[in-house]
């Protein structure tokens, strides 16, 4: 063997070696950058699923607004058993169910509030605030009172007591009419509030309250009820579907090759009309895509049947897609295929 010859086996020896060291610690390095980014990840959906949980907020002790604990899966369950009791004794949701459907709107939420009143109604004999005929013996005597809801402070002292119910007492009379008692003309409110998380979840935050606006030494006056539960089921956002009308249009950077082999790379805007995805503004594909390119000395027209969102795999990049393309370049008639990035606005 010649020296030449060996020193170009010793060159094409290291060669070789370094083009494996690179590939290895290529690979070592995406294992673990890839590995940071599923960890973060892992992070995210953790920190996003810790939002969704029960969560009361407690003003003053009334406890009347909480986060719902949310549900995510699928409501066919939930929305069966709402026909089952729509069917069987409740006419109004049975109306509304039917509503529903014939306006061909899709339930995608499904949620329930349980709110809780303090309540003590037989504190009479002492705390009566209205009396007749005390001591008589008389069928009529009787002992009246409010019944009071309190709002109490953080330490737990009583702000305000507002009535809202009232109850009469008659000692002479037969058992079984001894007692009168009713509930006040309340005006009961739920105010809903809904969030959309990072990933497109819900979040549904809901607060009660009653108002006696029959009493004038309440009206107006807002008391916040207790939540003791507060639950909300939904469909998964990564729930996908077709849609015949999604336009969007898209700025492009083309490349393509004519029958000769000479390339064309320019940029351009096109338009396309459906999609398929989480929504109109969230897709996997893009279909039906009619388009013009330049790169200032040709000009071309192209169609793409399809665009892939690559977005969907590389965690950097959002909303980016990919797609081939037959086009057409005026000033030099010739047919062109490629490929085109495009993102969407």
């Amino acid at each position: 063997m010649s020296i030449k010859t060996y020193f170009e086996f010793i060159k094409a020896v290291i060669f070789i070696s370094l083009l494996i060291t690179i590939g290895f610690f290529g690979l070592q390095g995406y294992k673990w950058v890839n590995a940071k980014l599923e960890y973060q990840e892992e992070q995210y959906k953790i920190k996003l699923e810790e939002a969704r949980k029960y969560k009361v907020y407690d003003s003053e002790q009334a406890a009347n607004l909480a986060r719902a604990n949310v549900q995510i899966g699928s409501l066919k369950g939930e929305i069966n058993r709402l026909k089952t009791e729509a069917d069987s004794k409740n006419q109004a949701l049975q109306e509304a169910l039917l509503d529903i459907k014939r306006k061909n709107e899709r339930i995608f939420n499904l949620g329930q509030t349980v709110a809780s009143l303090e309540n003590n109604i037989r504190k009479l004999r002492t705390e009566s605030s209205h009396t007749y005929k005390v001591g008589t013996g008389d069928p009529n005597e009787q002992y009246f009172i409010d019944i009071m809801y309190p709002v109490k402070n953080k330490d737990g002292t009583i702000k305000k007591e507002i009535p809202y119910a009232w109850a009469i007492f008659y000692p002479n009379r037969p058992k079984g009419k001894k007692w009168k008692y009713g509930i006040y003309k309340l005006d009961y409110n739920i105010r809903t509030i809904q969030t959309e998380q990072e990933d497109g979840q819900i979040n549904t935050y809901t607060e009660v309250w009653f108002e006696n606006n029959q009493r004038k030494s309440s009206q107006d006056y807002k008391v916040p009820i207790k939540i003791v539960k507060s639950e909300f089921k939904q469909t998964l956002v990564k729930d996908t579907k077709f849609y015949w009308w999604a336009p969007h249009i898209n700025l492009n950077i083309d490349t393509g090759f004519g029958s000769n082999m000479n390339s064309v790379v320019g940029g351009g805007l096109s338009v396309s009309t459906s999609g398929y995805g989480r929504t109109k503004n969230d897709l996997i594909y893009r279909f039906i895509d009619f388009g013009l390119g330049t790169n200032g000395d040709d000009v071309w027209c192209k169609f793409s049947p399809i665009a892939y969102n690559i977005g969907e795999f590389i965690p950097l990049v959002s909303n980016t897609f990919i797609d081939p393309f037959v086009g057409y370049v005026f000033n030099e008639n010739k047919t062109i295929f490629g490929l085109s990035l495009s993102v969407p606005f």
